[in-house]
């Protein structure tokens, strides 16, 4: 399949991310770069929060449960812009943010953006139906499979998957639930619909999630937003490290979407000295998105919330001092906006040390020294990887010209939070207060070194408006400048898109070299099918293509999952004993893993493969996905067992029909 055939699942993609949450923002009549850029945080909620109201009423999961909840959600929206107008037009009726020729160039520093964001996720998949070869996606495309069979895509229920007889614990599935609506509308396959959508977030969702908030914080110079574009794209830690390592696609679904969050929190808290949108519009939004970035993972909620301490804290000091200037009294100017904050970041102290995974399960040590991993973070250059020297630089020069201004100081604040993060999980010795600190990201210095870009590509852009502005600032002074002076508007805006386009020029060799092309190329690494494939060899996904010509779809498939075979649940459309390694199995699976070439001898065996419709065994070796040693003794060695018949194989891929417990 070429990546031509694959276009309308990118297009359903982009559809289904955009269109619902457009339908909220346009009802809320907000500007036109701003409406799209905030569509996705909404469909994101729209989709997670619709699929788990889906399965309390017992509803499929289909298109129509996002439609129907965007013409709800619109419908209120519309109601609030009517309450605005009404009871408060100056909020209203903000001035307006930019002209149209200035509202062009985000947009098209966006359109730069995505293109070379395509170029790269597409050179990462090589193919638009290959798949990652790591750990994770047993999961991740086992859980799509899962939902589209069900029809059930709520985080309440999709680890229903691999409970077994157990509790169904919560799991975010708001990437899956996505996933699965691209691939209903497209039609096209699961892998190549999970692509798709990742495409989407990667090329559309992150750099509007960045434009949006850059846009907010500081009048930019129009040729810095357009050459911009180039910048959102030249870090190597995100997003192309979370299609490599992992994978964390739900982390990387809800970090894309931080940004346009946080400059959220800033607009509600008077800290976005840029923006047009009114407090009450953006409190109305923050509603609505931030159940969908918590829903994709909870650490992109997390990674908001810590971020944004400095944002509450600065905004409380700003507050404190107007009010003291103003005369009021000390119990309204410090009394109670004091007990406001300690309230505020108490309970924020007490979801921290909630929301966590277990401590066994967050088992990541340091992986080199601290200064190294400071280097590292000031340099973007995580792990080793060739330095994004200008785009860093450029995001130094960003964060000086926020220090100049008061209601911006939060945002350095909050890009020194996150390097400290990273600093803190590459670099110290396991203890208490690492684990505290860094313990919701698993001491996991790859989720942590994604969060810087988050950051770091607002304040690139920044700082590369200061460069454009100081450039116009001396054009204007030399002998000739007036003559910028007496351009018109569309002379003005001529000049902006040809310097942004010069921009452009200069900034893709600077960063489009050797430190994206090697994260490019180890991503592209774990794609690659091969005969000695990671996870699933081309012999075996040949197999696992054939059994739904051979097995029964009532019957299950007895599998080791760690060797790649409980992918035959998502590949096969077949049930298998196990759709991941971490899975909790019925006493009859355990049994039959344990027991089933006794079963002639061990009565209890028959029951269990009656109970699980037992009928046949994969057998794909014993190489494992993580170089693990899994035994599984009654599935294994099974080619001289006269209860097994060998029905199928490719190469060393095997697939046998269990005849034993004959009635």
């Amino acid at each position: 399949m070429d990546w031509l055939n694959a276009t309308p699942a990118v297009l359903a993609s982009l559809a289904v991310l955009f269109l619902p949450g457009f339908a909220v923002t346009a009802a809320l009549r907000l500007r036109a770069f701003d409406a799209v850029a905030l569509a996705p945080l909404v469909s994101a909620s729209l989709i997670s929060v619709g699929a788990v109201i889906a399965s309390l009423t017992g509803l499929p999961w289909t298109p129509v449960v996002p439609v129907v909840g965007a013409l709800l959600a619109a419908a209120a929206a519309f109601a609030v812009r009517q309450v605005l107008d009404r009871r408060w037009p100056s909020a209203a009726r903000l001035p307006r943010a930019s002209t149209p020729s200035q509202e062009l160039a985000f947009f098209a520093g966006t359109a730069i953006a995505a293109v070379i964001l395509v170029w790269q996720v597409t050179r990462v998949l090589g193919n638009p139906d290959s798949f990652s070869q790591s750990f994770d996606n047993i999961f991740h495309l086992n859980a799509v499979h899962y939902i589209l069979e069900t029809g059930d895509a709520s985080s309440l229920s999709v680890a229903g998957m691999t409970a077994g007889d157990g509790p169904v614990p919560f799991y975010p599935a708001g990437w899956h639930g996505f996933a699965s609506l691209v691939a209903q509308v497209s039609g096209a396959e699961l892998t190549v619909a999970v692509n798709a959508a990742n495409i989407a977030v990667a090329a559309a969702l992150w750099p509007f999630s960045v434009m949006f908030a850059v846009r907010q914080l500081a009048r930019l110079a129009s040729a810095a937003v357009i050459a911009g574009g180039v910048l959102i794209a030249s870090f190597p830690a995100f997003p192309i490290l979370l299609l490599d390592f992992g994978v964390l696609y739900p982390n990387f679904f809800s970090l894309a979407m931080v940004p346009a969050g946080l400059a959220l929190a800033a607009i509600v808290l008077q800290q976005a000295p840029n923006t047009r949108i009114s407090v009450p519009a953006a409190v109305f939004i923050a509603l609505l998105a931030y159940p969908g970035i918590a829903l994709a993972h909870p650490n992109g909620m997390l990674t908001l919330l810590l971020l944004a301490v400095p944002l509450v804290i600065g905004a409380y000091a700003l507050y404190v001092h107007a009010a003291r200037n103003a005369g009021k009294e000390p119990l309204r100017s410090v009394g109670l906006p004091s007990l406001a904050l300690l309230i505020v970041l108490g309970a924020f102290a007490a979801v921290w040390n909630f929301v966590r995974p277990p401590e066994e399960a967050a088992f990541w040590g340091p992986v080199e020294t601290s200064a190294q991993a400071f280097g590292e973070a000031l340099f973007n250059a995580p792990f080793g990887r060739p330095v994004a020297f200008l785009a860093s630089v450029l995001a130094i020069v960003g964060v000086a010209a926020a220090i100049r201004l008061p209601r911006l100081r939060w945002l350095p604040a909050s890009y020194l939070i996150a390097t400290a993060l990273f600093v803190i999980a590459s670099g110290f010795e396991r203890s208490t207060l690492r684990s505290f600190i860094t313990g919701v990201y698993y001491n996991d210095p790859n989720r942590l070194a994604a969060i810087l870009p988050l950051l770091a590509a607002p304040l690139s852009i920044l700082g590369l408006s200061t460069v454009f502005m100081w450039l116009g600032s001396r054009a204007a002074s030399a002998p000739g400048g007036r003559v910028l002076d007496s351009l018109t508007p569309r002379g003005r805006a001529v000049s902006a898109g040809a310097a942004g386009l010069a921009g452009v020029l200069v900034l893709l060799p600077l960063t489009q070299g050797r430190n994206m092309d090697d994260a490019i190329w180890r991503a592209a690494q774990m794609y690659i099918l091969s005969a000695d494939s990671a996870l699933v060899s081309s012999d075996e996904l040949e197999l696992m293509d054939r059994i739904d010509e051979i097995v029964p779809e009532d019957a299950t498939i007895a599998v080791n999952p760690y060797t790649g075979g409980a992918l035959a649940f998502a590949f096969s459309d077949r049930d298998t004993t196990h759709r991941h390694t971490l899975d909790t199995v019925t006493e009859d699976t355990i049994t039959i893993e344990t027991d089933l070439r006794d079963a002639d001898l061990i009565p209890e065996v028959c029951v269990a493969a009656r109970n699980e419709n037992l009928q046949y065994v994969l057998d794909f070796g014993e190489r494992e996905v993580h170089g693990g040693d899994h035994r599984y003794p009654g599935i294994e060695n099974l080619d001289t067992d006269p209860d097994f018949e060998l029905v199928d194989q490719v190469g060393e891929a095997k697939l046998y029909k269990f005849n034993g417990c004959q009635e």
